[in-house]
């Protein structure tokens, strides 16, 4: 199945303590590369995401942004920093020995103390957490997959479509190979007329016109062509990530099609190759985009 690079996703799990949202968004690239910021704690989850990533996708650049929202109903509680507050006040007791200062706390004036009072959350065992991460991150690349593979088939049917464009152009090409030769076989005896009525250049003409043949013969090319096209219908049919053997099968193409264009030796011909160049072109930018 044909599965394009491009597209988003997003997966959705609630624990007891807070609401885990996992977004992802992919955009073509060569190989598989996969950038995610999770919270700095969560280095295993992290891991583990990129793993159930990799085991679903073969190609991309991959963005994957973590939210989490902690619950309403969640009960909250905080921890009293007593060391701190305990050298606060020895501090605070030196000061006053040395300078006069009025001796009344005010509750302002320790929960102005950076960390004095700690809020505690509630802490997932790291399976409870690997159990959300998955379930979230299953979810978006279910949707991301779906997405690609919506593109994928839009992609499909424009490659197909230009394949048909570009073997039309060929099957122009294909009749100026054999007129080419016999054209430089007529022109190379009148040339002779004029100079000449002897038959004694007979073997030197039959030479001259064989080795013509054999530098504009583009059989092989065509033959080759002939080959690529099928080979690409197949691999559209294949359920593995197709995407790299499209692009060489892209650049195969090309390199016939240029051959083709350098041995030519016809005007009608020459607006074919541009034409199949052209074609080559834009199914190429299409191919760049599969998987």
């Amino acid at each position: 199945m044909v599965r394009s690079m491009t597209g988003f996703g997003r997966g959705v799990t609630t624990t007891r303590d807070f609401q885990l949202t996992v977004e992802m968004r992919s955009v073509n690239h060569r190989f598989l590369e996969i950038h995610s910021k999770f919270p700095k704690e969560w280095l295993e989850a992290e891991i583990f995401a990129k793993k159930l990533i990799t085991q679903a996708l073969s190609r991309g650049k991959i963005d994957v942004m973590v939210y989490v929202k902690d619950l309403e109903n969640v009960e909250q509680s905080f921890d009293i920093n007593w060391s701190l507050i305990e050298a606060y006040r020895k501090a605070k007791e030196q000061l006053a020995s040395k300078v006069p200062l009025e001796e009344k706390w005010t509750m302002q004036e320790l929960l102005s103390l950076d960390q004095a009072l700690v809020q505690e959350k509630p802490q997932l065992t790291p399976q409870d957490l690997l159990d959300a991460v998955e379930k979230a991150v299953s979810a978006a690349l279910s949707q991301l997959i779906q997405m690609r593979e919506r593109e994928g088939q839009e992609l499909q049917e424009a490659v197909v479509q230009y394949k048909e464009q570009l073997m039309e152009q060929v099957e122009k090409i294909r009749p100026f190979s054999s007129l080419a030769v016999e054209k430089y076989r007529t022109r190379l005896l009148e040339r002779i007329a004029e100079v000449t009525e002897s038959s004694i250049l007979e073997d030197r003409l039959l030479t001259e016109v064989g080795i013509f043949a054999e530098r504009v013969d583009i059989t092989e090319e065509l033959d080759r062509l002939e080959s690529h096209f099928g080979q690409f219908e197949e691999t559209l049919q294949e359920t593995i990530s197709i995407g790299r053997k499209l692009d060489f099968l892209m650049q195969e193409m090309h390199r016939e099609i240029n051959t083709i264009g350098s041995k030519n030796q016809s005007t009608e011909a020459s607006v074919a190759v541009v034409q199949a160049k052209t074609i080559l072109e834009k199914m190429r930018e299409q191919v760049q985009n599969i998987e």
